[in-house]
Formats: C-alpha cells, structure tokens, sequence
C-alpha cells in the first residue's frame, strides 16, 4: 500500500542518522519515525514505514539513535560505516566505555572497528554473556560464526569488512527456502529413461550457453560455444579459492569473451553500463564500482564464499553470483560468468546432483522483466546516491567515491536471493522437464516418420526441423526440398508428427512441463 506517513511525526533510528548527516546511502528497507500513535505501513515499493510512540524518542545523540536502529530497525552497514566515519573514534569509545556489559554498546565497538579497519583504545574489558551480532530468526546468518573475546560478540556476519551483503528471512524468502531443490531433481531423474536423460543433459549444456549468450545478445562462435560448455561441465570441481581467483575468472573470461576484448586481470579503471546513441547524450545504466576498489571487493566476494559455507546453496549462489557482477571486474563477459557462478554454486553445494545442469539462463531469458528488475533493484537507487561526470571522451568519474563505496560493499541481496530461488524452482518445474518432453517427442515422431519413409538422417532431421516451424505441416515454400515424398506420404508423415508432438504434457513429482506443438 501506499505511505500515508504523518508529516508531523519524526524520524528516529536510521533514518534520523540519514537525514541529520546528508548521508548517501543505501536505501532503508525499515524507516522509522516517532509520533502520536504506533503503526506500521508498507509503502508501494516494499519499504516498512514504522511509527513508535514518543516514549521510544532517544533524544539527540546520534549513537542513541544508532542503538535504536539496531533494536528495530534492519541492520545497514553502509549507514553505520558513514555514521562511525563522521563521528570518530574518541566519541564512539567514550560511548561503549560507559556500559562495558551493555549488549548495544559491545555491538556497536564491534561494528565500528569491522567497519573502519581501526582499533578503538579500550582501558575497559567488555563483560556480559557472547551475543549474535544477527538474530537468525530475521536474517540469514553464517553457518561458520566466529567469536570475538576483545568485545564479547559472535559474529555470524556473511562476509568481512570488504564486502558483507545482508539477506533478511522476509516471508516469502522464507518459504521459498522451503523447497527440496534437490530431492525433487532426484525424483525427476529416476522417472526419466537414463539414455534420455543423459541425451536431454548433453542439450542442456549447450542450451544453457546459447541462452546465457542471448541474454547479451551475441552470438558466439563454434569455438566460444564449445569453450563455454566445457566450463559448465567443470563448474564446481575447483576449490572456491581458484574458482574465484583473479587468474581463473581471467582465465574464464578471456574462454568466452571475443580475443581482441581479452583481458589480463582485473580492472584497475572506472567503468559503467551504459549506451551512447549517435547524436544523443550517453544514458548511463549503471555506476561500477571505482577500479581502486575492484581487488578489495572481489577478496571480499572470496571471504564471502568462505563465510557462507553451509549456507543453503541457492542464497549462497545468489550472493557470490550478484555480487560477481555488480563489481564488475572486466569490461565485458560479467554477465555470462555471472551466470556460470551460479551454476558453479549450486553443483559445489550439492544442490544439483552429479552429471546435471539447471538451465537458469534458459528461465531468465525466458523471463527478461524478471531478471532485469533484481538486477535494477541493486543498479536504480544507486543512481539516486552517486554523483558523477561524464568528459568529452566518455570517460565517467565519481565523484563521491567515499561516500558510495558502502553501497558495492554491503548491499541488501534480499531480492536477489529470493529472485534466484524462484528461478530456480520454475526451472526445475519448466525448462527441464520441458526439454525432458521435447527430446521424448522427438524421438516419437522421427521413429513414427521412420515407418513411412526410412529416409536419410540428416534429411529427416531437417524434415522434422521444419515441421516444428511450421506447426506440423511442411510448408509450400519448402515443399520442392522433398520432392521424393508423394502427397500421401507427406499427409502421413505431418500426421505422425502432430501425434507425438501433440503430447503436449509431461508430469513428474516436482511439477510439469508444457510444450508447444
């Protein structure tokens, strides 16, 4: 619903911090304000609007108002680094030192040191019980926590300082993670005749990069083709540590990226999305990362594989996969090893079982809208953050890199992980098992065509090839191609296909699949 937000009603927690300070920051996925009566309201872009009552006023200390943020509001690093910068070391100590027990004021000593790289000068020891930084019941948290004596905290953070996203447990990600993945995969591939299945994963492989190349719209060669397949066919053999390696993307990039547009690393310039119309201004889709930030980033994207182990494979895979691409780290071919990443996950985790693939790319092409809204999620309010210019030779520069370099470092991928687990299950409940039904269909009718005429294989392949096109019947233009066919056997033979081709369903335990004649 839309914010019927009372203008007389103040805000508290982040967004006070936001708008005291001038912040450009990530955008809250929680505001909060106080006034006369408690409510809470989502706005048509799914941001909680929350109203406490004035008791909850904390008054106009900025690190009261941070401990508020951290009572009720969802965690934003990118927030509480800019917050901690402003303020400095010297206020934010004199602050924890007053309560060395209090859970806030250890969380915030913490917080301030993993987002700043400096070391606060205690002349106190910080007491109490260990406490979670994240409460697992709101977020998903690290399956490999790590304790902190200094200031008495487990940090179960999915990342480091260099990049830290945040995924929320929000309701429908929460049922979402419901789903056996994989037990329904095993199911499918115990239906499923083992010589047509292994024909049906053969495909697949080159459907998947045939798809992840449509979506950039290119066309690779028979070479790049070939490379790429044989990458899919590799994904999640190497440790995470090479896969995600400046010398093995490298390596992968220049497999599948035209040779002259090869590169030898990771970039060290800025760059951005965009297009440049002739005669028109350059319309700039996306800001990357400045190229000084590139190396620590992508050390962080490897910290993060490293902390999310045992996390659920999916989430994982979204993370390490989105992350990979919003960095940016090559002037082409991110999108396609983005995708690759993702294959990559899911086989590591054990999500997909040995000798399979899930065409993902196949759904997200299928699915443009979809997969260009989680991607603008992350690209549209940056632009709303970060300032920048473009030169005569189209060369971009930011110019508030200090301030925007929290967004590439600890962006909210709840959307992106709830996106990739539903692609993940319409493609096992599709695009699988429709290509499951093609190829059965197939084989009917080339076996049903063969009873009529047994004609040459690559004839009758071409024969059913242009049936398909046409709805199961040869057209008039390509009818002098089989001039050896009597009209008879013509009749018969698109009978024979519409048959098996008008078995238009196939049903298995995790779904089904249709498919046009």
């Amino acid at each position: 619903m839309a914010s019927t937000m009372d203008t007389n009603n103040r805000p508290v927690g982040y967004t006070w911090l936001r708008q005291e300070y001038g912040l450009s920051a990530s955008p809250l996925s929680h505001e909060s304000y106080v006034g006369g009566r408690a409510s809470a309201t989502r706005t048509q872009h799914g941001i909680v609007q929350e109203v406490f009552v004035q008791s909850y006023w904390p008054g106009d200390n900025a690190l009261e108002h941070v401990v508020f943020a951290l009572k009720y509001d969802h965690l934003n690093l990118d927030i509480l680094r800019q917050v901690f910068i402003r303020l400095g070391a010297d206020q934010v100590l004199q602050y924890v030192e007053k309560l060395p027990n209090g859970r806030y004021a250890r969380q915030i000593g913490y917080l301030y040191e993993f987002l700043t790289g400096d070391t606060l000068s205690l002349s106190v020891s910080m007491g109490g019980t260990y406490i979670d930084l994240l409460d697992s019941d709101i977020y998903l948290v690290s399956a490999r926590p790590r304790r902190d004596s200094r200031w008495r905290i487990t940090d179960n953070l999915l990342g480091s300082r260099h990049f830290c996203p945040i995924v929320r447990r929000t309701p429908e990600l929460k049922e979402l993670l419901t789903r056996e993945f994989t037990r329904d995969l095993q199911t499918f591939r115990q239906q499923i005749e083992p010589a047509l299945f292994q024909r049906a994963v053969d495909y697949l492989y080159f459907k998947e990069t045939k798809s992840s190349y449509d979506i950039e719209r290119e066309v690779p060669t028979a070479d790049r083709e070939q490379r790429f397949v044989a990458a899919l066919r590799n994904a999640g053999q190497d440790t995470v540590t090479q896969v995600l390696s400046e010398t093995s993307l490298t390596q992968l990039q220049n497999l599948i990226v035209e040779p002259r547009y090869a590169q030898q690393g990771f970039r060290r310039h800025q760059n951005y999305v965009g297009e440049s119309p002739p005669g028109r201004p350059t319309i700039v889709h996306y800001v990357c990362p400045p190229g000084s930030m590139v190396q620590d980033l992508m050390q962080g994207l490897l910290d993060c594989a490293h902390r999310t182990e045992g996390l659920h494979p999916v989430v994982r895979a979204a993370m390490i996969a989105f992350g990979f691409v919003f960095v940016h780290p090559f002037e082409d071919g991110n999108g396609r090893i983005h995708r690759y990443l993702i294959h990559d996950f899911l086989s590591r985790d054990g999500l997909v079982p040995e000798g399979m693939i899930l065409p993902v790319s196949a759904y997200m092409l299928h699915h443009p809208r979809e997969y260009e809204g989680v991607l603008e999620s992350f690209s549209k309010p940056l632009r709303r953050v970060v300032r920048f210019e473009l030169d005569d030779e189209e060369t971009l520069t930011i110019r508030n890199p200090d301030q925007v370099a929290g967004y590439y470092q600890y962006p909210d991928l709840t959307a992106h992980a709830t996106y990739l687990l539903h692609a993940v299950e319409q493609t096992i409940s599709t695009e699988l098992a429709s290509e499951i039904l093609f190829i059965r269909n197939y084989d009917q009718a080339r076996e049903a065509i063969r009873e009529i005429v047994d004609m040459p294989d690559r004839r009758l392949d071409k024969l059913i090839k242009l049936l398909h096109q046409n709805r199961g019947v040869l057209s008039k233009s390509k009818r002098n191609l089989y001039r050896e066919l009597d009209d008879d056997e013509l009749k018969r033979i698109e009978t024979a296909y519409q048959d098996a081709f008008g078995q238009l369903e196939f049903e298995f335990a995790g779904g089904s699949a249709t498919q046009d004649a």
